[in-house]
């Protein structure tokens, strides 16, 4: 049984428990690890921080991360893959959340590239930031659950 893929995420109930697993302990340490993978996506892919009209002229990592508006998005953007993992077994529910994200990023010109860049930071955290509970399967699950989250995103930029 944990390894028939979901019809409509083709996730299966182990790599979806996996993804629990580690983003529980990520999630632990949310403001943190928020402001973490935003600083990560920044310096790894300077270009990113363009989207950001209230921090795109602060060059000073420090600074930036202890920015109050880097503060609430890095919360903001916890609390978003929060509500995705919790809805993973409620495929109707998670693709309106993945297709609002996608309306609500259009508008500021975020792209598919930017998704990317965001998907690779992201499974930096899972590998640097989910303890005791990260392994390579749940690595790879987050990866394939990435492209889940992306192709419905990308569907609506």
């Amino acid at each position: 049984m944990g390894d028939i893929p979901d019809p409509d995420t083709t996730l299966t109930p182990n790599e979806k428990q996996a993804i629990r697993d580690t983003w529980k302990e990520i999630y632990a340490n949310r403001k943190e690890n928020g402001v973490a993978l935003l600083l990560r996506l920044f310096s790894e892919y300077p270009e990113t921080k363009q989207r950001f009209k209230n921090l795109k002229f602060l060059d000073d990592l420090e600074k930036l991360g202890k920015h109050p508006t880097m503060k609430a998005h890095a919360f903001r953007v916890m609390a978003s893959l929060n509500s995705l993992v919790e809805t993973l077994d409620d495929a109707e529910v998670l693709v309106e959340l993945l297709v609002n994200l996608g309306r609500t990023h259009k508008v500021k010109n975020v792209t598919e590239s930017d998704f990317d860049k965001l998907g690779v930071v992201a499974i930096w955290l899972v590998e640097n930031k989910s303890g005791s509970s990260y392994t390579e399967y749940a690595k790879a699950a987050w990866i394939k659950a990435w492209g889940v989250i992306q192709s419905v995103i990308v569907k609506e930029l």
